[in-house]
């Protein structure tokens, strides 16, 4: 007996558009033999049995689903329909042998209220579970963090994870929305006697495979961790440390050094746009005077008043504490915030021969 083998996985709000295809394939002559994960086996008939497809009832484990279920799949039983599978959210029944039976609702206004009406409350909550977490989670350590959120475009790795991570995001928002739209589709329906609507069967197909899109959006997200760990390279030499980053916007450079002859802390951030310079240069300005700042970034020093300055640079400042001074300056597309003990930092030819040090040294970093 010919056989075939389709894709075929629906997830609850589309079991319309499952019905509608097999429906279609039963005129055509298939018959559904068993559903998988993500496909489905059909066989030449030349009597195929139909199939009715509803989102699934009492998906608990408790004493009272369990006996709604039961008796409501005796009751299908007793009209002609056995369950033959459930998957993605739906009940897959199938009419028995030799028998015709009737369409389980015949009802719309019956089917909204005691089917779609719920099923569709909790597949819009569903889908919105893990934005609404992810925003609050996210909103809520950005206020608590304070991150640097510009330090993500010094690392291909760490951007990619943020991008499939916003898409992942704007993916789940998109697809409750929708859900919103088609729960209203189907009350509508329902108050004018209509039947249901029955989404288009691409969109339904694409909403199928979400778990497969899940998989890819996790796996991608896993290999941008992996890759920002390998973006930054860092190397300790006696009392400093080194640490060099860089991705396609631009290179990010550390030098810090703890030792009697003076703490030294230089960053040097080489930007391809303009538009990152400017938000590194107005962010570490703002920093200089934000006490929770300069304790989380281990800065050694009180808030200091931002002085500035012309040493050359398109735009520089200087301050100072009680043990030692710092500059900030922007040239070009270059922004630099130098702070140390000991060293003349108003002094232009010292700077630059720190900074020429300090890009050697990033150079031969391995």
């Amino acid at each position: 007996m010919e056989q075939k083998t389709r894709w075929f996985r629906y997830c609850t709000e589309d079991a319309k558009a499952a019905q509608a295809e097999l429906d279609q394939l039963a005129d055509q002559g298939w018959e559904l033999v068993e559903l998988g994960i993500f496909t489905a086996l059909f066989r030449r008939s030349d009597d195929p049995r139909r199939c009715w497809v509803e989102p699934a009832r009492w998906r608990g484990d408790g004493k009272k689903d369990t006996t709604a279920r039961d008796a409501y799949l005796a009751l299908c039983q007793e009209a002609g329909w056995t369950l033959l599978d459930e998957a993605g959210g739906l009940f897959y029944f199938q009419a028995q042998p030799g028998e015709h039976p009737a369409p389980i609702q015949t009802d719309e206004g019956v089917e909204w209220e005691d089917v779609w009406k719920k099923a569709l409350s909790a597949q819009i909550w569903s889908f919105f579970a893990l934005g609404i977490y992810w925003v609050i989670y996210t909103s809520f350590h950005f206020i608590l963090d304070k991150p640097r959120i510009w330090e993500l475009f010094f690392s291909n790795g760490l951007m990619v994870t943020q991008l499939l991570l916003i898409l992942w995001l704007v993916l789940d928002l998109v697809l409750g929305l929708r859900v919103i739209c088609y729960r209203k589709n189907c009350r509508q329906a329902a108050r004018e006697g209509a039947p249901m609507p029955v989404p288009r069967r691409n969109g339904a197909r694409f909403r199928g495979a979400l778990p497969l899109w899940y998989i890819i959006l996790g796996a991608g997200v896993a290999i941008g961790l992996l890759l920002g760990i390998t973006d930054s390279r860092t190397s300790f030499e006696g009392s400093g440390s080194l640490t060099v980053e860089g991705s396609v916007l631009g290179q990010a450079v550390e030098y810090r050094e703890f030792s009697p002859q003076g703490n030294v802390w230089v960053e040097s951030y080489d930007c391809k746009t303009g538009w990152l310079a400017g938000l590194i240069c107005d962010d570490l300005c703002s920093g200089e005077g934000d006490v929770d700042r300069l304790d989380q970034e281990f800065h050694m020093h009180a808030p200091a008043e931002l002085i500035p300055t012309e040493l050359g640079y398109d735009q520089a400042w200087t301050y100072r504490w009680t043990e030692g001074s710092g500059l900030l300056f922007r040239q070009g597309n270059r922004v630099v915030r130098v702070e140390a003990e000991k060293l003349d930092l108003t002094d232009h030819s010292e700077v630059t021969a720190l900074l020429a040090e300090l890009e050697e040294a990033a150079c031969a970093l391995p």
